[in-house]
């Protein structure tokens, strides 16, 4: 009787140890996925050649800031925005030239960016002349 005692007792705190174990790993993996969000709510798509639509969900405070960047971190574009549930504009980029640009939102402390390059792209045919 004393050896089933001792045996469920031992299980028991098993029990309760590994719980807090388990706790502890949900609680890290939420810090983590909380890190990840920000990142998360800008959706750059691009809809055409050169024409992207931008979005960003559930912003922080009411108002984004919205910029295009060069290279050079020259700012193209600029709007602050009041927003209430989500952010959405599309661009035309076409009259870029070739070079890598940034969208980056600015959420009052939260900020997201996106990089991307403009490559043009030719195409060559070979053909005999005799």
């Amino acid at each position: 009787m004393k050896n089933i005692k001792s045996i469920m007792i031992a299980a028991l705190a098993g029990m309760l140890y590994s719980g807090s174990a388990f706790a502890a790993n949900v609680q890290d993996n939420t810090t983590a996925t909380e890190k990840k969000t920000v990142a998360e709510k800008l959706s750059i798509l691009q809809i055409k050649p050169m024409q992207f639509r931008v979005s960003y969900s559930n912003p922080a405070s009411k108002t984004v800031l919205v910029r295009i960047l060069d290279t050079d971190k020259n700012v193209l574009f600029a709007e602050n925005k009041r927003v209430e549930n989500n952010y959405l504009k599309y661009f035309d980029l076409s009259t870029l030239t070739d070079g890598t640009y940034t969208f980056e939102i600015t959420d009052g402390k939260e900020r997201a960016a996106q990089s991307f390059d403009i490559l043009t792209t030719t195409s060559r045919v070979v053909s005999s002349i005799n």
